[in-house]
């Protein structure tokens, strides 16, 4: 809650994974392998994650008219694929396309040990999402109100999941302008939020209906509903072809950078 936010950012990477598939259970069997045996199974791991039942099952989605389906990670506790809303909606509606956008105005205001935080949880997911649904983090640098509307015409996105308006300010004013940039060119907004209890009679208002004081805010909000922890999708159908990723740099090069605009 704004009012009552301590004022740390615990960026969580995927909690529960699910149950690895064939190729997935070879990946990491090859960890554990001779090299010549790695060249040996590597095509047929290729094989299995390109498979053309893959790539036909996106486009059925989309001939069924659900579009692709873009989930926007703004980094702002929503980088995870356990009790993920975005990631959850998405996986019922089409192919999901996820995509990080490096906003040097609002992610090169971190400090360094908060990038390097951010970092991590990024390459975590993008590994887990390359390793257990064979799908791609698209990585893109700009302002979201840009960027998002640019990668959803070029995959054809019929809506976006993004977390709710994040407490802080830059990212704030960021996810609103890029909601109403996408809603201008089309594109349905899902949001969804990690709260962990409903029904709080303060729920979608303003915060001066808020309860005075702390302890009779802490009183309230146990008087209402526990959310239980959601798992992590059971599948996620990839996009092919998938738009262009500019990958993940090195932390130490956003770094410098933050410290350059300092």
């Amino acid at each position: 809650n704004p009012t009552y936010s301590i004022g740390f950012m615990v960026t969580a990477p995927h909690l529960v994974r699910p149950r690895p598939r064939l190729a997935n259970w070879l990946s990491s069997f090859l960890l554990l392998a001779p090299s010549r045996a790695l060249v040996a199974v590597r095509p047929f791991i290729h094989a299995v994650q390109h498979h053309p039942l893959r790539q036909r099952s996106s486009a059925a989605a989309a001939a069924d008219g659900a579009g692709a389906q873009l989930v926007w990670l703004t980094g702002a506790e929503d980088l995870r694929l356990s009790d993920h809303g975005g990631f959850e909606a998405a996986s019922a509606a089409g192919a999901v396309v996820p995509v990080f956008v490096l906003d040097p105005a609002v992610h090169l205001s971190y400090p360094p040990p908060r990038l390097r935080r951010l970092h991590r949880a990024l390459s975590s997911l993008e590994a887990a999402l390359s390793e257990e649904y064979g799908v791609t983090l698209v990585v893109r640098r700009g302002g979201a109100s840009a960027v998002l509307p640019q990668v959803a015409q070029e995959c054809g996105a019929t809506a976006c999941h993004v977390v709710a308006d994040d407490v802080e300010a830059p990212m704030r004013v960021s996810q609103r302008a890029a909601c109403a940039a996408l809603a201008d060119s089309g594109v349905a907004l899902r949001r969804w939020d990690g709260a962990l209890r409903s029904g709080c009679p303060w729920s979608g208002a303003a915060a001066a209906s808020l309860p005075p004081t702390f302890p009779e805010y802490a009183s309230a909000a146990r008087a209402c509903t526990l959310v239980a922890a959601a798992g992590a999708p059971k599948a996620l159908t990839p996009l092919e072809p998938c738009p262009t990723s500019e990958g993940l740099p090195g932390v130490e090069a956003w770094i410098a950078e933050a410290a350059v605009a300092a």
